[in-house]
C-alpha cells in the first residue's frame, strides 16, 4: 500500500521516521527503494572504529558493500556529512605527529635534510586519510553539503579546509561546520587556513583549540560570518598559550592593545543573530559592557570551567537589560579560578533570580557551601516554567586514615530531601540528580502518581568506579534474577516454551551479551540489585507512570565511560508480542517491564521531549580533548 502512495505524501511519512526504518521500508517494493535513498543517504557517517588506528575509515567497506558504481550514487545524495571516531582513552597526542609506532617503520632514509622522522610520520598518516576523503569527495555534488563534522580528534589533512581547500572552494554553501581537532599537534592549524573562505555558517563548533594559529583562524572565521551565526560552541584545551589568546575569539584583542571602542560597539551589535553559546576552558574577558546585546540575545548559554565565568554571572545578574535565557548550563570549580575571586556561590544565586523562564538548568557544582536556602530559592525562582534539571555536586574529601590528602568526590546534594519543595514535579520531563537509588525513590514515591517524568538520570562520575565494570554486574544479575524466578510447564511442552524463554531473554538483555565463563552466580554489590530494584519500582504499577528511560552512571562525552553507564527502557506488551513473546509468558517469566537499551538507538527517544544523548550526557566530566598536563 505505500508504494501507491503520492511521493509528497511519502516524503512527509518517511521525514519522521529514524534512518534504520527508511531502511527497512525501502526493501518492500523497487518504487519505495528509488523513492526512499535520497532520504536513506542525506546524512552518512564513516568511522574509524578504533582509537589506535584514526587514518583506518570504513570509506573501502562502504563501496565494498555497494559495489562503485551504486555507492558513487549514493554519495551524490549526501546534505550531511561525519567523520567520526571514539574519543576515550586518548584525549591528547592522537595526531601521528608523536607516535612512536609509525616513526619506527619508517626506512633510516625516509627523512629529507631539515625533517624529523615525527613530522614525516605525521604526513604519511594524513595521506592515507586523504585518499579515503578524495574517494568521497569526488562523488558528491557540488554546493550540495549542508553539515560536515570532523570529529576524529585528529588534524585536518591538506586539501579540505586550508585555503582554496575542497570545502571553500565546491561546498560553498556550507552552513553547520563541526569540528574536534588534537590541539596537542604541533602542525594542527596548517590545514585550517581556509576557515575564513567559508561565508555562510549559521553553526561553528571547535573542540581542542590552543594554538595562536588555531584562535586567529577562528577569529577571521567569526568575523567572515558575524551577521547570521546563531550556534557558537568553542572548546579551548588548558595551556598558558588558550589563556593568554583566547581575548580573540570575538575579534577583540588585550586590553593593553589598543583598539577603537567603536570598533568593538559595532561588532558586540551585530552579533545579536546568536541564539546559543557554548565555551569551555575559555578566559572570558574582565570588561564585558561591550557585549551587552551578544548575551541578551542568547536563549542557551553554556560555560564548562572556564575562567572569569563569575565575574559574567555577577556583570549579567547586575545588567539592566534583562535575559532571555531558556536553557542555562554551568560547570563550576573554585578551586581552579583565579587568585581573589569568590567561590562564586553567591554570584551563581544572584544570576539565577535576576531572570525568569529556564526551561532546562544544567548544573555541576565542585566546592560549593553545603548549608544555607540561597541555591534551593535561585532554582524555586524558576519552579513555573522548569521542564529538566540536572545537578551534579561534588564535595572535597579525605581519601586517607590521617587527612593529609583531599580529592573530590560526589556528594548528596543537601536539599534532595526538599526536591518537591524545590521544583514542581508534575511540570518536569526530565531529571538528573547526583543520588543513589534508595534516595531518588525517598524523594519521588510520595508524588510518584503525580509525576510527568519521562527520563530519569542517577549520575555518578566513572572515574570514581573504573575499577567497575557496573554494567557487567547489572546484567548479570538480570539474568541471574530472572533465571530463578521462572516456572516451568509440563515437559511436553518444554521444547516450545525453551525457545519462547530464548526469545524473552534475547530481547531483555543486548545482543553481544554473554554470561562468565567462570560461573552463572556473578558477584552482586549492592549497588547493581540497589538499581535493579529502583528499576522494578519505576517501571512498575506504583511506580513512575510516564517514565520512558531510565539511566544510571557516566554519560560524558557519550561513550567515555562505557563499562560505567547503564541504560533501560519501559517495554510494553504489545511490543513484546511484535518479539514472539506472549503476554502469558510474560506473567509465567514474572519479567520485568524494562529492558537495556543502546544510546544510539533513536528509537529510544520516540516518546521523550528532551534531547537524550545529550541531557544525560550535560555537565561532563572533562572536556571532550584535553592536555597532558590536565592528568
Amino acid at each position: 500500500m505505500l508504494d501507491k502512495l503520492p511521493c509528497e505524501i511519502l516524503f512527509l511519512i518517511a521525514n519522521f521516521l529514524p534512518a534504520a526504518h527508511l531502511g527497512i521500508m525501502s526493501q518492500v517494493s523497487s518504487r519505495l527503494y528509488t523513492a526512499l535513498i535520497p532520504l536513506i543517504y542525506r546524512a552518512v557517517t564513516f568511522r574509524a572504529t578504533s582509537e589506535w588506528a584514526l587514518n583506518v575509515l570504513d570509506v573501502d567497506s562502504f563501496f565494498l558493500h555497494h559495489g562503485r558504481p551504486q555507492a558513487a550514487n549514493h554519495l551524490q545524495h549526501i546534505r550531511h556529512l561525519h567523520f567520526y571516531a571514539p574519543i576515550n582513552l586518548a584525549r591528547f597526542n592522537r595526531c601521528a605527529y608523536y607516535s612512536i609506532f609509525r616513526t619506527a617503520g619508517l626506512s633510516p632514509c625516509s627523512s629529507t635534510l631539515g625533517t624529523s622522522d615525527n613530522t614525516v610520520a605525521h604526513e604519511h598518516f594524513l595521506d592515507g586519510i586523504t585518499e579515503q576523503l578524495r574517494l568521497v569527495f569526488a562523488h558528491l555534488k557540488p554546493d550540495s553539503l549542508r553539515t560536515f563534522q570532523w570529529r576524529l580528534g585528529t588534524c585536518l589533512p591538506m586539501g579540505v579546509l586550508d585555503k582554496g581547500g575542497y570545502l571553500s572552494q565546491h561546498q560553498r554553501r556550507l552552513s553547520r561546520l563541526l569540528l574536534v581537532t588534537d590541539g596537542t599537534c604541533p602542525q594542527t592549524s596548517i590545514g585550517l587556513g581556509g576557515l575564513s573562505e567559508l561565508s555562510c555558517l549559521t553553526t561553528l563548533a571547535w573542540e581542542g583549540i590552543q594554538h595562536p594559529s588555531e584562535i586567529e583562524s577562528l577569529r577571521q572565521c567569526i568575523d567572515r560570518n558575524w551577521g547570521h551565526l546563531t550556534d557558537l560552541s568553542i572548546g579551548f584545551i588548558s595551556s598558558a598559550a588558550s589563556r593568554a589568546l583566547c581575548w580573540e575569539i570575538f575579534g577583540l584583542h588585550r586590553p593593553e592593545i589598543s583598539v577603537s571602542k567603536d570598533k568593538f560597539a559595532e561588532r558586540s551589535m551585530s552579533f545579536s543573530p546568536l541564539s546559543a553559546l557554548s565555551l569551555s576552558k575559555v578566559t572570558l574577558p574582565s570588561e564585558l559592557s561591550l557585549y551587552g546585546s551578544m548575551f541578551r540575545s542568547l536563549r542557551t548559554l553554556t560555560l564548562r570551567d572556564c575562567s572569569n565565568q563569575v565575574h559574567l554571572l555577577r556583570w549579567l545578574a547586575q545588567s539592566p537589560a534583562s535575559l532571555q535565557l531558556e536553557h542555562f548550563e554551568a560547570c563550576i570549580d573554585p578551586l581552579i579560578f583565579e587568585p581573589g575571586e569568590d567561590c562564586g556561590f553567591a554570584a551563581l544565586v544572584e544570576f539565577l533570580l535576576s531572570f525568569q523562564g529556564l526551561r532546562g538548568l544544567h548544573l555541576k557544582l565542585s566546592n560549593f557551601p553545603t548549608w544555607g536556602l540561597a541555591l534551593q530559592d535561585a532554582i524555586r525562582h524558576h519552579r513555573r516554567t522548569l521542564k529538566n534539571l540536572v545537578y551534579h555536586e561534588r564535595q572535597l574529601e579525605r581519601i586517607d586514615d590521617d587527612g593529609l590528602f583531599e580529592n573530590d568526590r560526589d556528594a548528596l546534594p543537601y536539599w534532595i530531601s526538599n526536591l518537591s519543595g524545590v521544583v514542581d514535579l508534575s511540570r518536569m520531563t526530565a531529571l538528573a540528580l547526583c543520588a543513589s537509588p534508595s534516595a531518588a525513590r525517598q524523594c519521588l514515591e510520595p508524588e510518584a502518581s503525580k509525576l510527568q517524568l519521562q527520563v530519569l538520570h542517577l549520575r555518578f562520575s566513572g572515574p570514581e568506579k573504573i575499577h567497575r565494570d557496573i554494567k557487567r554486574e547489572i546484567e548479570a544479575l538480570l539474568y541471574e534474577r530472572h533465571t530463578k524466578s521462572m516456572s516451568l510447564p509440563p515437559m511436553k511442552d518444554y521444547d516450545e516454551y525453551s525457545a519462547l524463554i530464548g526469545d524473552y531473554f534475547d530481547f531483555l538483555l543486548p545482543r553481544n551479551y554473554s554470561l562468565p565463563e567462570t560461573t552463572l552466580k556473578p558477584p552482586s554489590p549492592c549497588e547493581a540489585e540497589e538499581f535493579l530494584a529502583f528499576a522494578e519500582w519505576a517501571f512498575g504499577p506504583s511506580g513512575l507512570p510516564n517514565l520512558h528511560v531510565l539511566a544510571f552512571g557516566d554519560f560524558s562525552h557519550e561513550d567515555r565511560y562505557p563499562n560505567q553507564q547503564f541504560l533501560v527502557r519501559r517495554v510494553d506488551f504489545a511490543e513484546c508480542r511484535q518479539k514472539e513473546v506472549g503476554r502469558s509468558a510474560l506473567e509465567e517469566i514474572s519479567g520485568p517491564s524494562f529492558c537495556s537499551a543502546d544510546l544510539t538507538d533513536p528509537c529510544v527517544w520516540n516518546d521523550v521531549s528532551v534531547d537524550g544523548a545529550q541531557f544525560l550526557g550535560a555537565c561532563p566530566g572533562g572536556g571532550l580533548m584535553e592536555s597532558p598536563y590536565d592528568f
